[in-house]
């Protein structure tokens, strides 16, 4: 039968009678005792309210009856009404006219409140004394808590607190008090803010007081904590501000005993037969016994510790020794106990615990010891489960009059014995709540066949046909005809030994059945026997759950696991499986099972290699699975199951480009399909997609498939499984996991690719569905586990347009741990990621992968708002952290953030494609950091690739850790200074940290004054991808940046460092600028002065021309060289490994035996440095100065030589401002001579040459060049350079935004002539305004609101013109304090534009050290503001000309802001600003050349002369490329393009090809003319290279209509909806590109210029 009203984890004490727990309603209603008498009425009728004359009882309406309260407390106790307004409101029982006790303050020494009751005699087994009130705890940092003291001044026991407010409610709580002494209650109070309060206090009547009580009241008690009896104790509650400590509910003592206080209610049954268990020490016994005690008990380790053990006294063949337990009322599912057992010696025989239930006949045997188990104790753990009737243990042992040893038993306990507390509301939908029990449990133990409630609730209503406990059959489950043998029903333990359970799970006793395979004979190893459900209908919104117990004990146990099928001949899909013992334990499992299709499940048990492998299994249940009638398919059938059409959709119109909502029927685009974001309510376009997060718990795969492709069809294929460390068989130990990494558990779920199947080599792939597009910052995260020797590789692969790349690889074994993978994938469109494993040379070492995501991989939506002061606005509207722009990560999706032209300005930014930027190698330390292509060259550690490209092409610095370095050996790179007054001033870098033996990688902040402060410090294996990181920068003077590089133990420990740079608010200091060519009295302003006395201006410097005629303006410049007597100014560049070196011809050597000039052994050359540890692809880079213009027969001759023995590779670069561009190279040996290059550069400006060396192969190099020579540069007047260029008056061409700025730049001052309609832009101002007038109005110039103060205009002889008499504006210092800010701006918008806009001015920064800032901002409605300028400290008593570029993809106002030093002398000063004509055209200005003369050539498509000298010169110098449509061409040039449409490309057989082919990396044309004269720069996230501009076109612009690139068309190239076409040019033939396709598919592409098809 049901015991509604027993439940709780209670027990009765033999041979005692029972205590009265439960009270009982005259309607028959059961209650806690503990809720009798506590001022609350519950039984309906008032009964539980009477008859309380012999509880003590306070409701405080007339005093404080017999509570007192401590003297010498800071705050009282005070009897107060809600209408007081005082504490709560309303007492506890809804009543505002009521008292409760309510906190005052009264002023005395301790801080708190204190409440004492009178004293009580110990509690006993007869009775429990209960103390139940009411509080109302404010939400503040008050504690209550109750305690017990035994005198006065004597150490509190505290036995209850509670910190946590009760949501503005009163609490009821009930104290059960336990003391062997007299006790007193103590209530304590340390007051919060708040006001606390209590009510309704009750004393149970177990409480007894120190005298006799009254019927009517207890009057004779003692009120003060005074010492008259040795037993007395008080007990006392007090609420205090401490943090609250860890809550404990304590169960009665037998329900965890360690008999040091008593037998806790354990009990010899059967005495006097002189062979009894008796509670004792060894030491307490007689000296003749004491041989029968255990040496130590197990709770204390000592001889004077207590166990209850046998004594034998007599002798008698009869005799029984029978340890009873108290009694327990019942017990939950997950009961256990656990005690410690002694049994040794000769003859000590064994023991044997029975389960006895009340109302059960049979005894259940739930452990057995047999004979010696050593001299030790032992643990002993017993299942119980839910028991739902009163039962105890009996642990018997026979004498046979031979009993000769120790047997002993200590520390019992019994844990999550008791059912679920009640609670009135269950938090989520996920929580069921019982009905009578008022319990909150699982939802997943609702139907389950176990009672959880503890009143049946969770097992009422179950629907039909999905559970079964083996009790009455096997219910709908059925045997499989196909397998060995069948499963046994039984009922107790199995027939063998040592295997199998002793109970079933459903009853807890040996009266209840299960089911077992027995795995004794006939049955053979890996024999099976299949247990076959029911069928079930597909899974539609929520997954199929089951749930199941087994059973896995023995030393022979193999498998135990469950299948999944879809078709009636299959075994199906492996779900779950557990190899080996697992104790002698009923686990639980439960599965969550997804099937489009019907399904069946199957259980498989298979044999072991001997009789002790029985598996057992009891309570089979589902939950949300529907029944199916029919029968599955064949395997070899091919329709789907029910109807062959599609499934039901809702009624839709919508097209076959889009995706139909399954329950709307809605309409959206298809592409919006899978990516990652639910774009219909009911979120079913992405439930067939690969799912954001996948831990595989329960088996579920989240979308990923396992590819059969790459499988072999061998019987046992190299594949995935899904898996668990609980399903580890003895001999994995060491191949796979022992736990997951979700929840780092044993039956945490993983997948495996599993090494004991397959071949060395072998392919299992991992694959997802097609993913339609994600948003910026998409990162692919995922945690692997790759332990054992043989252990092969894991690979990350991604399929996109048809091609397989590979984005991540690791092999070999990385340690028994969990390591985290990354790998970034950015914006993409239509594509699939592949998890590759490949199998090592044998099976020890899986392949294992756990918590695989994709991380902020849904597209960006566009924002509903403005973006914040603290965003920067995005081209597209998006609105992303300041912190996020410029760090070489595309987070706008358009890449409008890591524009060069908006992050231009931000100090330190390097990516190291070239060099090391403005950072520097420390001088000083053990070794350099290195510039690196690729992986590096120790395997095992190093990226494969670097951040800025994810591509194996992109470069990276390093610190090589192996050989000749040594442990501890340092390479340190340094930054250029930093101003103190940096504001808000970061440092953000990418760092990789991969490999056994790394070292450290520290940052440091160094202070001018050396003072040093270490800012980060990475050491150890950081993870197998990039990070990002980002510290934070200040000090109170200039400081830089020091980075170091450690090494750690051994080789695998590169550190590799990529994408640094400062923020946009640090500022470089005035130190750090580039100093200013030295200047002469006997020059004016702004000149430099020749060594022969003579100036130049700094425009004339390294021109080819010479200026100064002493060629002082042309020294050092890089130019021609012989080498004889120096570098002639070429330099090496110091992010190099190795250097160009100046040398003498040698024999014996590398280098070349003899130079070109003088063609001996002492001529001079430049030559590749061959070095010990130099390794091949190591670069050296040789580089001139900044050319300012040259002409247009300008070209370069030198002299290379190149031997089998003096290797290398070189090539020659040019850099401008758009970008570096290849113009020239060499591989491999011409001879060992020298023999001369000639590169035309033609007309450029502002300009390098780099020359670059390569070695060809490891320690090689001697490469050499010689004899440099700059031929016809000198610029000739009348042909500018760009079709924007102005042409002054004398012919002289200057930079169109040069003109009208206030400052002649033409030597004629022709560019500051006419200037009316460049200095009527508002804004434009010298600020020469009539005294009284407004100089703001009349500039258009506003001076903000929110400043601290405002600009001043003002006249005197600092201004830059009319001869001193003009005005300026300027901060006045002397009133205001140091850091205040002026701020003015343009009145009107700019319209958006990036890269166009010139703002020109003047600025005074000179006086005091002290002096601050000066900063020019694009300022727009939203967002923040751009900073596009600053300068900072004295810049001496000039003015100075800034011409500065100001961009923004929304309109703008140009903003001055400047800041205000320490001391008064710390003016800063404006004149003359101005704005070029691209500010308000929002594009480029095209100024029409001249007609062309005779002499000159007119380009076809644009208004543009160029030298008729240039004309088929193999290079376009038309922006139309129109200069190279020509009959024919010399070898190296490119050919003729008149034959061939506007996009595609003419080689010099006819044949055309889409022009997106050319410049890719890949040689199309017969004679490879398509790959001629590249540029080099690299373009991101599938960006296309305009070889004209040099820009990076987006792929949104491509195949949009626009032609964008004018040279070939490549934007638009390849655009119709079918394949593109190879044809011969002049004939209408097509030929099919499907050969050329599939060649393309299998090679490297450039990363600039992708493909499309």
């Amino acid at each position: 039968g049901r015991f509604p009203c027993c439940f709780g984890f209670v027990f009765l004490w033999p041979p005692h009678r029972q205590s009265e727990d439960e009270f009982t309603c005259a309607t028959g209603t059961c209650l806690p005792a503990s809720h009798v008498c506590d001022f609350t009425e519950q039984c309906g009728d008032g009964g539980d309210e009477h008859h309380c004359f012999d509880w003590d009882r306070c409701d405080f309406e007339s005093d404080f009856c017999d509570l007192t309260q401590s003297d010498n407390s800071q705050f009282a106790w005070a009897r107060k009404t809600g209408e007081d307004g005082i504490g709560p409101k309303w007492d506890h029982r809804d009543s505002q006219t009521a008292h409760f006790l309510s906190m005052t303050y009264k002023g005395g020494k301790q801080p708190l409140a204190t409440l004492r009751s009178s004293f009580f005699l110990p509690t006993g087994v007869r009775q429990r004394c209960q103390v139940t009130f009411y509080y109302h705890l404010p939400p503040q940092d008050g504690a209550l808590s109750v305690g017990l003291q035994t005198h006065q001044g004597g150490p509190v026991q505290e036995v209850w607190r509670q910190t946590e407010a009760q949501k503005e409610r009163w609490t009821r709580t009930t104290v059960t008090i336990e003391s062997r002494d007299r006790f007193q209650v103590r209530s304590k109070l340390l007051p919060s803010s708040e006001t606390p309060a209590i009510d309704d206090i009750s004393f149970s009547n177990g409480c007894v007081p120190e005298v006799g009580k009254s019927s009517a009241h207890k009057a004779h008690k003692t009120h003060h904590c005074v010492v008259k009896h040795r037993h007395r104790v008080c007990v006392c509650v007090r609420l205090f501000l401490r943090p609250p400590l860890p809550f404990f509910l304590l169960f009665p003592s037998a329900a965890a005993c360690d008999f040091e206080g008593g037998s806790c209610g354990w009990y010899e049954n059967a005495p006097g037969d002189g062979f009894d268990w008796i509670w004792g020490s060894r030491v307490a016994l007689q000296p003749d016994y004491q041989d029968q005690a255990p040496p130590q008990d197990h709770s204390t380790d000592t001889s004077k510790g207590h166990s209850m053990f046998v004594v034998k006294t007599t002798k008698s063949l009869s005799q029984k020794a029978e340890l009873r337990s108290p009694k327990f009322r019942q017990s939950a599912s997950g009961c256990t106990l656990s005690f410690w057992h002694y049994n040794y010696g000769q003859a000590v025989g064994a023991a044997d615990m029975y389960l006895r239930v009340d109302g059960v006949n049979n005894n259940t045997v739930v452990w057995r010891t047999l004979y010696d188990q050593g001299s030790r104790w032992l643990r002993v753990l017993i299942q119980l489960g839910r028991l739902t009737r009163p039962f105890h243990f009996s642990l018997t042992k026979l004498s046979l009059g031979v009993f000769d040893g120790v047997s002993a038993l200590d520390d019992i306990r019994f844990e999550d014995c008791a059912l679920p507390p009640p609670v009135p509301v269950c938090q989520g939908q996920q929580h069921f709540h019982c009905r009578d029990t008022k319990a909150c449990i699982d939802r997943l133990l609702v139907c389950d066949l176990t009672d959880d409630c503890g009143d049946t609730s969770d097992e009422d209503h179950c629907a039909q046909g999905l559970q079964c406990d083996f009790e009455d059959g096997l219910c709908n489950w059925t045997q499989d005809d196909v397998d060995n043998f069948d499963w046994t029903r039984i009922q107790g333990p199995t027939p063998t030994a040592k295997t199998g359970p002793w109970k079933d799970h459903s009853l807890g006793t040996v009266l209840g059945h299960y089911l077992y395979i027995e795995t004794s004979a006939p049955q053979a190893f890996r024999d099976t026997a299949v247990l076959l459900s029911p069928n079930f209908g597909p899974t539609a919104h929520q997954a199929c759950i089951f749930r199941f117990h087994y059973h896995m004990f023995g030393q022979h146990v193999y498998k135990l696991a469950v299948y999944k099928r879809t078709s009636r001949d299959a075994q199906g899909l492996l779900l779950w499986a557990q190899y080996g013992e697992q104790g002698n334990l009923w686990l639980r499992e439960t599965l969550h099972i997804r099937s489009s299709q019907p399904f069946q499940v199957l259980v498989e048990g298979t044999v072991g290699d001997d009789l002790n492998g029985d598996i057992a299994i009891d309570d089979l249940s589902f939950m949300d699975c529907l029944l199916y009638d029919g029968d599955l398919p064949s395997a070899g059938l091919t329709t789907p199951w029910g109807s062959s059409g599609p499934p039901t959709e809702a009624p839709n119109n919508c097209s076959h480009e889009q995706f139909a909502c399954q329950e709307t029927g809605r309409c959206i685009d298809a592409g919006r399909r899978c990516d990652f974001r639910g774009d219909c309510a009911d979120e079913s376009d992405e439930v067939t997609c690969v799912q954001p997060l996948c831990n595989f718990e329960g088996g579920l795969m989240c979308g990923w498939h396992q590819n059969t492709s790459t499988s072999s069809e061998a019987e046992h294929p190299f594949q995935w499984f899904i898996g668990q460390g609980a399903s580890l068989h003895p001999g994995e130990e060491n191949h796979r996991p022992a736990w997951d990494h979700s929840s780092a558990s044993h039956d945490g779920f993983y997948v495996y690719a599993d090494s004991s199947n397959g071949a060395y080599g072998a392919i299992a792939d991992l694959l997802t569905p097609l993913i339609s597009r994600t948003g910026p910052q998409c990162t692919l995260t995922f945690w692997y586990h790759m332990n054992g020797i043989t252990v092969g590789t894991l690979q990350v692969l991604i399929i996109s347009g048809g091609v397989t790349q590979d984005l991540w690889a690791l092999s070999g074994s990385q340690g028994n741990s969990w390591k985290k993978g990354e790998v970034f994938l950015g914006t993409r469109d239509k594509f699939q990621i592949i998890l590759r494993a490949k199998r090592g040379i044998s099976y020890i070492g899986d392949v294992t992968l756990d918590d695989v995501a994709f991380e902020d991989c849904a597209p960006l939506l566009t924002p509903d708002r403005q973006c914040h002061t603290d965003e920067f606005t995005c081209a597209n509207d998006f609105c992303i952290s300041k912190d996020n722009l410029c760090d070489f990560s595309d987070h706008c999706g358009d890449a409008s953030d890591e524009d060069p032209r908006i992050c231009g300005h931000f100090y330190g930014r390097c990516d190291f494609e070239f060099d090391l930027c403005s950072w520097r190698q420390w001088q000083g330390d053990d070794f350099d950091w290195l510039l690196r292509v690729g992986s590096t060259p120790t395997l095992g550690t190093g990226p494969s690739a670097d951040h800025t490209l994810q591509d194996p092409s992109g470069h990276y610095i390093y610190v090589e850790s192996s050989f000749p370095q040594t442990v501890g050996n340092v390479a340190k790179l340094s930054s250029l200074t930093i101003s103190r007054l940096s504001r808000d001033c970061k440092l953000i870098f990418y760092v990789h940290m991969a490999g056994r033996s790394m070292g450290s990688l520290l940052v440091y902040q160094v202070t001018v004054s050396n003072q040093q402060r270490q800012l980060l410090n990475l050491t150890g294996d950081q993870g197998n991808y990039w990070q990002r990181r980002q510290l934070a920068l200040h000090a109170d003077e200039d400081f830089m940046v020091l980075i170091e590089g450690q090494v750690g133990k051994g080789g695998k420990g590169d550190i590799s460092l990529d994408d640094i740079t400062f923020t946009g608010e640090c500022l470089p200091a005035a130190s750090a600028s580039s100093p200013a060519p030295p200047t002469s009295r006997l020059c004016p302003s702004g000149y430099l002065q020749c060594h022969g006395g003579g100036c130049y201006t700094p425009r004339q410097r390294c021109n080819f021309v010479d200026d100064c005629v002493d060629g002082t303006d042309e020294e050092e410049c890089g130019t021609s060289c012989d080498f004889e007597h120096g570098r002639c100014g070429w330099k090496n560049s110091l992010a190099d490994n190795f250097d160009w070196v100046i040398g003498l011809g040698s024999l014996q050597s590398l280098r070349p035996p003899v130079d070109h000039t003088l063609g001996t052994q002492n001529g001079h050359f430049a030559y590749l440095e061959a070095t010990p540890a130099g390794l091949r692809g190591d670069k050296a880079h040789m580089k001139s100065s900044r050319w300012t213009e040259s002409s247009g027969t300008c070209r370069l001759t030198f002299w290379y030589f190149m031997s089998p023995k003096a290797t290398g590779i070189i090539r020659l670069y040019v850099k401008t401002d758009h970008g570096l561009s290849e113009v020239w190279n060499k591989t491999g040996s011409p001879g060992d001579t020298w023999v001369k290059a000639e590169v035309p550069l033609r007309r450029l400006r502002d300009f390098e040459i780099i020359f670059e060396g390569v070695r060809s192969k490891d320690f090689g190099g001697g490469a050499a060049i010689d004899d440099i020579r700059f031929e016809s540069c000198d610029e000739v007047p009348g042909l500018c350079l760009l079709l924007t260029d102005f042409m002054c008056a004398n012919k002289q061409c200057i930079d169109s935004h040069l003109v009208c700025d206030y400052k002649a730049d033409c030597d004629d001052g022709s560019d500051e002539v006419d200037c009316g309609d460049v200095h009527s832009v508002p804004g434009t101002c010298d600020f020469n305004v009539p005294e009284g007038e407004s100089w703001e109005s009349s500039c258009h110039l506003h001076q903000d609101e929110n400043d601290d103060f405002d600009w001043t205009i003002s006249s005197g002889v600092l201004d830059t013109g009319h001869g001193g008499k003009g005005r300026f504006i300027y901060i006045n210092s002397v009133a205001q304090k140091e850091g205040s800010v002026a701020i003015i701006s343009t009145w009107a918008q700019f319209p958006a534009s990036v890269g166009m806009c010139h703002v020109r001015f003047f600025y005074y920064m000179h006086g005091s050290k002290q002096i601050r800032t000066l900063k020019v901002y694009t300022a727009t409605d939203a967002g923040m503001n751009l900073l596009m300028w600053s300068t900072s400290g004295n810049q001496g008593g000039t003015w100075k000309y800034a011409n500065i570029i100001v961009s923004n993809y929304k309109p703008f106002r140009v903003t001055f802001v400047a800041e205000v030093g320490v001391d008064g002398d710390t003016d800063i000063a404006l004149d003359d600003i101005s704005f070029s004509k691209e500010c308000i055209t929002q594009g480029v200005v095209t100024l029409p050349p001249p007609t062309c003369s005779l002499e000159s050539f007119q380009c076809q498509l644009v208004p543009q002369c160029i030298s008729s000298t240039w004309q088929c010169d193999g290079e376009a110098d038309c922006v139309d490329g129109s200069d190279e449509f020509c009959p024919t061409k010399m070898p190296g040039t490119l050919g003729p393009q008149d034959r061939c449409h506007s996009s595609e490309f003419q080689c010099r057989s006819g044949q055309c090809i889409p022009s997106l082919l050319r410049c890719d990396g890949v040689a199309d044309c017969q004679g490879a003319e398509d790959e001629f004269a590249c540029p080099v720069k690299l373009c991101l996230n599938d960006s296309l290279l305009c070889e004209d501009t040099h820009d990076c076109v987006p792929p949104s612009q491509r195949c949009d209509g626009t032609v964008d690139c004018v040279s070939f068309q490549p934007d638009e190239s390849s655009c119709t909806g079918e394949l593109a076409g190879v044809r011969h040019a002049g004939s209408a033939l097509r030929v099919s590109i499907g050969k050329v396709l599939n060649m393309e598919v299998t090679r490297v592409k450039s990363p600039s210029v992708p493909k499309r098809v």
